[in-house]
């Protein structure tokens, strides 16, 4: 484990986690990792089991020197929101989850599966939604009904009680940042009394809830502005991933969309080439080929964002570069050698 540990640390590259589902791991990446109990069974219905959790992720934290923002156990599932200085979410989170699964089913004497399968995961842009998705956080004890407006900062398993009482923080917690993110707020008595009351009116105020994007919290595979998601996918290594089928179709076509750019400029290109162009211009052609022949783009697509017509014309055009051999000529070559990285 430690091994696999100090190989991350050393990491500076995005790493796709094969083959359940897309994971990306990135130096100083910011998730919103959640989890529900095997068959949502209320595997955090005692305090017990909670406790275990809550230093079992303490113990991750230090093992993997994660930055825990927030979190919260409700009886059935859990929510964190985490960076990972170092590139290692599926290494902390396997030895958390496995940990946990152990020590809890010591605890209750049971054998068995502990959570519903592998932990979802969303990766989170800073700037435009790690305020937000703190929030939500410390709101799940009140849309879960387990605690009122005004003892909502009592409930003992979320990191709005460790807001609230400062001595008791981990070394590993920043919780300044939902202070910052609600007007600047100071890490005071006074501050944090202000957040609970922004808390007490977010709670109440759904144009709110709406503006902070609270419904899609634990929707997707990433939390933020399309410019974000597309850098996210600028790995050449994603393209081996959306062959599984388990990529969204977002996370998909916005690396299209950035292959297709590449390809554009390596030919001078911009959008108004695009759009007055022919359609069956050698360039298009060359871009269509390259990009159905590595990616699973579909005809459709092709012929939307590259004006190509008609979707039986797109397979034309392809399948006639291809019988004319033209990839095999230097310009394709050369083409592919520039994207490559």
């Amino acid at each position: 484990m430690q091994f696999l540990l100090d190989r991350l640390r050393t990491s500076a590259y995005f790493t796709f986690i094969m083959p359940r589902s897309l994971r990306i791991e990135y130096p100083g990446a910011i998730y919103h990792v959640l989890n529900r109990g095997n068959y949502r069974h209320d595997v955090f219905a005692s305090d017990n089991s909670k406790s275990i959790f809550e230093q079992t992720l303490l113990r991750t934290c230090e093992r993997a020197g994660w930055i825990l923002y927030a979190f919260c156990l409700l009886d059935n599932h859990y929510h964190l929101c985490v960076e990972t200085p170092d590139a290692n979410l599926s290494v902390g989170m396997q030895w958390l989850q496995s940990t946990f699964a152990n020590r809890f089913n010591r605890s209750v004497r049971e054998r068995g599966h502990v959570f519903q399968g592998r932990y979802k995961s969303l990766v989170v842009e800073r700037d435009a939604y790690l305020g937000s998705l703190v929030n939500y956080i410390h709101l799940n004890p009140l849309r879960a009904g387990l605690e009122d407006t005004e003892k909502l900062g009592c409930w003992r398993w979320s990191s709005l009680w460790y807001l609230l009482h400062k001595q008791k923080r981990w070394d590993r917690m920043n919780l300044s940042s939902c202070l910052y993110y609600a007007g600047h707020l100071a890490d005071t008595p006074s501050g944090r009394r202000k957040y609970l009351a922004y808390l007490d009116w977010l709670s109440t105020s759904n144009p709110a809830k709406k503006e902070q994007c609270f419904a899609d919290m634990s929707r997707g595979w990433a939390l933020g502005t399309r410019e974000f998601k597309k850098n996210l996918v600028t790995d050449d290594r994603i393209d081996g991933v959306e062959r599984i089928g388990h990529i969204s179709q977002e996370a998909r076509e916005l690396y299209w969309e950035r292959l297709v750019e590449r390809m554009l400029s390596y030919h001078d290109k911009n959008q108004q080439d695009i759009d007055s162009g022919s359609k069956s211009a050698a360039w298009k052609v060359m871009i269509a080929h390259y990009m159905k022949r590595h990616t699973a783009v579909t005809n459709g697509w092709l012929s939307q964002n590259l004006n190509m017509g008609v979707l039986h014309g797109v397979s034309r055009y392809v399948a006639e570069f291809e019988q004319k051999k033209q990839h095999r000529h230097r310009d394709y070559k050369r083409m592919i050698a520039t994207i490559k990285p």
